[in-house]
């Protein structure tokens, strides 16, 4: 048997333990929150939550959701004195979300774990059996996460361990994962 470690990772951030072929409420689910006032002290206290987790109990693969590559602008309207003014900014938290990943991959690397991003559509294809659908929003994706969890009897404190029992699912289907396994066996 082999153990997957999935991680939905943001500044609180869901783990789930799932063991391929097990029963699914076997599944172990948890947060952990970074602490910080700056996404290097997040990073920083995220990767020494992560040591503490995989150490005693030490994953075979960890499957992390692929943080999105682009930084996408918006217009925003900000009220000043002189009235409403128009301007560009970014989600700030897009930017840290890729700390948060790097300091999670260089653990999991230091341990010499086998690891692999997913990007969300794909692990959301696996899990929810489908990937981009018109209409889906934020929260109706994660009430979808939650609702598989309960059909499947696995205990989620939210949405964030919701989930991470999602990219661990669909850990198991990638090609690291397979070739891990194809060599273990060989």
């Amino acid at each position: 048997m082999s153990l997957i470690l999935g991680l939905d990772i943001a500044s609180t951030t869901g783990f789930a333990w799932y063991e391929p072929g097990a029963a699914l409420a076997s599944v172990k689910t948890g947060l952990i929150k970074a602490v910080g006032d700056n996404a290097e002290e997040k990073a920083a206290s995220l990767a020494q939550q992560l040591v503490a987790l995989i150490k005693p109990v030490r994953p075979d693969f960890v499957a992390i959701e692929q943080p999105m590559r682009n930084v996408v602008s918006f217009k925003k309207t900000r009220d000043t004195l002189a009235g409403p003014v128009d301007e560009q900014t970014i989600n700030p938290n897009a930017l840290q979300l890729s700390a948060l990943a790097g300091a999670a991959v260089a653990i999991i690397a230091a341990y010499r774990i086998p690891w692999e991003t997913i990007p969300s559509a794909t692990w959301r294809k696996h899990f929810l059996g489908m990937g981009r659908s018109p209409g889906f929003d934020r929260a109706a994706w994660k009430r979808a996460a939650i609702d598989r969890c309960r059909v499947f009897k696995i205990d989620v404190k939210n949405a964030d361990a919701a989930e991470s029992v999602g990219i661990a699912m669909a850990g198991e289907a990638t090609q690291t994962f397979r070739m891990m396994k194809a060599r273990a066996a060989a």
